[in-house]
């Protein structure tokens, strides 16, 4: 027997709303679900996880080790010839390709479904300063193309609506084109349309500095400051699929680190007067 509420196939306005309501909560039940299960470590493996950028250098072999001890599934790009001995022993997958190469990324984007890719790539001091803006255009076309849910861009204080805080004209000539081709990638990594996060710094501490524990990213656009490479590793690590750092500028900074005096003192030619960092107590 037809349950009562049926009769020639049509369903009785009551029945169907409350049809319709079940239909909706079981649709909500299961999104809940499918959200639940993206963040355990077997779903996020599953997707390719993450790509890092730059991660055989200083910057970025820190980042590495704290994403593969929070359980991350690390690729790295490499070239054949860079050298590795800053991830000996770390468990990271490698993939080979040059950034300035369309058809490496390409193809390295193609054969595997990144979650989040992290930019911690750096020119060569003697190199093309042009190298950000011409990397971060191949970077964010295929990161759109093959829908990757976060870019992570380390940049510098300087870069775009920051150049107001430092003396830009007082910089070497090789500085002076960094910032100007960083301020041009976070400008395509903007338009790009995949969610982003761009950590800027100004002084990036030695490999032997550690961080206080209290290194911080902030939105205030005025901080200036030094930062450890651990530090912004970490601030790195709590940013990934983080909903607060999506489509955000931060700048990142440590006001508890032990700086050397040397650093201080270059920091009177750089920044300016108003927004030099207070010296600790």
């Amino acid at each position: 027997m037809k349950p009562s509420f049926i009769s020639h196939g049509r369903v009785p306005a009551a029945a169907a709303s409350t049809a319709l309501s079940r239909h909706k909560f079981i649709r909500f039940l299961l999104a809940f679900t499918l959200s639940f299960v993206a963040l355990t470590p077997a779903a996020r493996a599953a997707d390719g996880g993450v790509l890092v950028l730059g991660g055989t250098g200083q910057l970025g072999s820190e980042v590495v080790k704290v994403l593969v001890a929070a359980g991350q599934n690390v690729s790295v790009l490499a070239r054949q010839t860079s050298n590795r001995s800053r991830l000996d022993g770390v468990k990271v997958s490698y993939v080979i390709g040059d950034m300035l190469s369309e058809a490496d990324m390409e193809r390295v984007f193609k054969e595997k479904s990144y979650r989040v890719v992290v930019d911690a790539s750096s020119a060569p001091f003697n190199g093309s300063q042009d190298f950000y803006e011409k990397s971060q255009r191949i970077i964010s076309k295929w990161a759109a193309a093959t829908g990757v849910r976060q870019l992570i861009v380390h940049g510098a204080i300087g870069a775009g609506d920051s150049a107001g805080l430092i003396y830009v004209e007082k910089a070497f000539e090789i500085q002076r084109k960094a910032i100007a081709s960083k301020t041009v990638a976070e400008e395509i990594v903007v338009a790009s349309g995949v969610p982003y996060t761009i950590i800027r710094h100004l002084t990036l501490l030695p490999m032997e500095l550690k961080e206080s524990g209290q290194a911080k990213l902030t939105k205030d656009r005025t901080a200036v400051g030094a930062v450890t490479r651990d530090g912004l590793a970490r601030l790195t690590r709590e940013c990934l699929d983080n909903p607060a750092c999506m489509n955000v500028i931060f700048h990142a900074v440590d006001e508890k680190v032990a700086l050397p005096d040397r650093v201080r003192e270059s920091w009177k030619n750089v920044i300016k007067p108003e927004y030099m960092p207070k010296a600790e107590k």
